[in-house]
């Protein structure tokens, strides 16, 4: 098991690499999942965030496609976004409580919770997005 020193130095050297670290935690009883990137606070840009017990492998690349997108664009995602994944996703500026709720990891690296997080909505099948009338169960996800 890693330190907190060896922890600190592999998010320096992926977020060196990469761009971001993404962090996943698997949902719990009535808890949902959720992952979020380290990494882009560091460049002025808010953390990136989704909610919902989705394959890890799903929301991983969705992060890295995004992230990547918005640190070449050197601004934050906004509105609605098509990347060329079978789902499109829906930026929404998130609370200041999802830090608390949800980055947490990203506010020990930082040391600090002067940042913004973007969450990402994805779309049920049919194209509604969590929070509208309709939405699939599985998609409807809190609203960080």
């Amino acid at each position: 098991m890693l330190d907190a020193s060896d922890f600190r130095a592999m998010l320096d050297s992926n977020i060196a690499r990469s761009g971001q670290q993404l962090i996943s935690v698997f949902g719990a009883g009535d808890e949902p999942g959720f992952s979020y990137t380290i990494g882009n606070a560091r460049l002025g840009l808010p953390e990136l965030l989704i909610v919902g017990s989705f394959d890890p492998r799903v929301t991983g690349e969705i992060l890295n496609i995004l992230g990547a997108r918005m640190r070449g664009d050197r601004r934050p995602l906004e509105g609605d976004l098509e990347f060329g994944a079978q789902f499109p996703a829906r930026a929404r500026r998130a609370s200041g409580a999802a830090k608390n709720r949800f980055t947490i990891q990203a506010s020990s690296y930082l040391r600090h919770d002067e940042y913004d997080v973007i969450q990402l909505l994805l779309c049920d099948p049919a194209g509604v997005y969590p929070g509208e009338p309709g939405c699939v169960q599985s998609y409807d996800v809190p609203l960080a």
